[in-house]
């Protein structure tokens, strides 16, 4: 499953602390906010997109070793963008056909020549793919939920709102540059 060797992933032991102490769920940019509170994230890179690349790569595969490794212990770990948390396993075949179904973002993220060859134009170029990519009433409710807005908010609401959310996050106006560019995904998504 991975290629190239391992640096050992610095985050697997506190997102695993994390993760078992959680009452909840914890979306994705939660779980960033939370390992730089207690300083556990690296530098990385000294370009701010590549950093936030390699960032959220660590995460990634510090989630899909952990969500092998407890699965042997009798645990799900449930990945997804808004929704990771630890529950007891389910039954095997259900378990087994979720691990299956997300097999290619696992072949992604357990890859560590991906980790160390990909660049700065690369990550600009998964960017667009990405953004270029957003269609459909899922990555709808995910924005809208960025955003913390209902499923029938208006225009002109999702537009006021981008605005608030842009202004305290902009980097410029000392914002955090992760968070910006989520809600600037969000604000793609539903703009259109």
């Amino acid at each position: 499953m991975s290629t190239g060797t391992p640096p050992g992933n610095p985050l697997l032991a506190p997102l695993l602390a994390l993760l078992q102490q959680a009452s909840g769920s914890y979306k994705v940019h939660e779980l960033l906010a939370e390992l730089r509170r207690q300083g556990a994230i690296p530098t990385l890179a000294e370009d701010e997109q590549l950093q936030l690349f390699r960032v959220n790569f660590l995460i990634m595969n510090a989630l899909y070793q952990l969500q092998e490794e407890l699965y042997e212990e009798g645990w799900w770990l449930v990945i997804s963008t808004l929704d990771i948390r630890l529950e007891a396993r389910a039954g095997k075949s259900t378990d087994e056909k979720a691990m299956a179904h997300n097999h290619y973002l696992r072949d992604y993220y357990c890859d560590w020549q991906v980790f160390w060859q990909t660049d700065r134009e690369e990550v600009e170029a998964l960017l667009n793919r990405f953004w270029q990519g957003l269609d459909g009433e899922e990555n709808r409710r995910e924005a809208l939920a960025l955003f913390g807005l209902a499923a029938d908010a208006t225009r002109e609401t999702i537009r006021q709102r981008w605005r608030v959310l842009a202004l305290r996050h902009h980097p410029d106006r000392g914002g955090d540059a992760e968070a910006f560019m989520r809600i600037r995904w969000a604000w793609e998504c539903l703009r259109e």
